[in-house]
This record gives structure tokens, sequence and C-alpha cells, in this order.
């Protein structure tokens, strides 16, 4: 493998960073170097499948969807690379990818297997630290929102949601469901959510369609809220 521009990308890609060129071959040169490359629309993992591996996002820009339990509200939003998904679901209890992931444009993976993880990988003191930060991270800020209040008015109600439903708090997001679901997961009346939201579309802060939300920056709605 040409260790450059490759090399240079994987050592700025989550649990790869801090790792020296010499650490990144000895690494590259024990696993299956598993890339893959996707195009527009083309899924790389589906929602509630096993996750069997974590997939590194090394070129482009993707799509992450969550659906509801009652599959009736979607929540998406998009990354750009570098990026890393699975990590907080490859071990433990349920095992299984927590979103939809398509790619948004020519997109191009690492992918590594638990197997290699657990064999190689885990080896590694630099990784070790870094899959410890990543995951410590991730459930501290889900501590933090189970603590956090769900009795404020509708715009905070709203505010917990999205908190709650998008790994990453700023930027454009997307919510595609009718008016009565979002309506039963805030415990709301439908004339109230509608209320709010057009009084955020007068603000700017989201665009309505049919069964759509836009939100090009969340962080000014949780600035409101």
């Amino acid at each position: 493998m040409e260790q450059s521009p490759i090399y240079d990308q994987l050592l700025q890609l989550p649990l790869f960073q801090g790792h020296s060129r010499s650490d990144l071959t000895d690494i590259l040169s024990k696993i299956k170097v598993d890339f893959r490359s996707f195009h527009e629309g083309q899924v790389i993992a589906q929602q509630d499948d096993p996750c069997r591996h974590i997939v590194f996002l090394i070129e482009g820009s993707v799509q992450l969807t969550r659906t509801s339990l009652h599959k009736d509200i979607i929540f998406a939003e998009h990354f750009h690379s570098p990026a890393v998904f699975g990590t907080d679901t490859a071990f433990g209890l349920r095992q299984n990818f927590s979103h939809t992931i398509t790619a948004q444009d020519n997109v191009r993976t690492l992918v590594l297997s638990k197997q290699n993880l657990a064999d190689h990988m885990f080896n590694h003191e630099v990784f070790r630290y870094n899959m410890l930060n990543l995951l410590s991270t991730r459930i501290q800020r889900s501590n933090s929102l189970l603590w956090t209040d769900n009795e404020g008015d509708t715009l905070q109600r709203f505010a917990v949601l999205l908190k709650r439903n998008f790994i990453y708090h700023g930027g454009q997001k997307q919510i595609t469901g009718g008016m009565v679901a979002l309506a039963r997961m805030l415990g709301e009346p439908r004339l109230r959510i509608s209320q709010m939201l057009n009084a955020l579309e007068q603000k700017g802060l989201v665009t309505l369609a049919r069964k759509r939300i836009i939100i090009p920056h969340l962080e000014a709605i949780l600035q409101q809220s």
C-alpha cells in the first residue's frame, strides 16, 4: 500500500489519531485491509442489522437516518469524512447498527471486523485510549440527557427530543413524519406542536414541508430553548 495519501487520511480518522506511520504500517500488515467504495444512494449499513464491523469514513459524506420505535418518524443528519460508525454497537448487549448509513456522494470507507479489533487493534495502546475516550464521551452525553428536564414548554420538549435523536448537536438536520406522530413523541397536543413549528419557521429556524421538518442549524434551535 502506498503511504501517501492513504496513510495521511487514515491518521486523521478517529481511533487512528496519535499513531505514528510505523504504528500504522504495523497495524495494516496484520489485518485484512478492507477498503470499500460506494456511490450516491447506496446503503453502507442498515439500522438494526448485526454490527459485525466498524466503518471508517475516509472520503465523501453520508446520511445517517434513525427510525423511531413505531416506524413513523425518521431523524436524518449528515456527516463528512473523517468519521467512524459502529464503535458503540459492535460490542455490548445489543450488537446492531443504530442508524442506516447511506452514501451522499462518492464515498470511500475502511471496514474493520470485530475479529481484527479484538485480535490486533486492541494490542496498540493509542488505539485503546482512543476507543475508551470515544465510548466514554458517548456514555457521558447519554447520561446527561437522561437527567435533562422534560417538563418545560413545547419548544424545550422539542429541543430535548432533538438532542436525544441526533448524534451531533449542530448543522443541518431533517425530521420526516406526520404531526400526529411527533405530538405523540412529545406528549403534546398536535395544535401546540404546529404552533411551535410555525413560530420557528417565522424566525427562519426551520423549513416546513409536507411531513418534513428541515433544520438548517440545529444549534440555533437549541439556543432558543
